[in-house]
């Protein structure tokens, strides 16, 4: 899935055993469906979710 935000790109990533994850890209990626890609994250930006969609910071 792809949804595109004046920000950048949110991608559903598919990482195999570990499950979906969704990024953020910049606008100008050309990732396609399908495509393997690498991934490296900013600690300070990462954001995590429980299983409701609510902040894993304040569950």
């Amino acid at each position: 899935m792809t949804e595109s935000a004046f920000v950048g790109i949110y991608r559903s990533v598919d990482c195999g055993e570990l499950g979906k994850i969704t990024v953020r890209t910049d606008g100008e990626s050309d990732v396609k469906a399908g495509d393997q890609m690498g991934l490296s994250f900013h600690t300070n930006k990462l954001h995590f979710f429980d299983s409701k969609g609510r902040s894993a910071a304040y569950s």
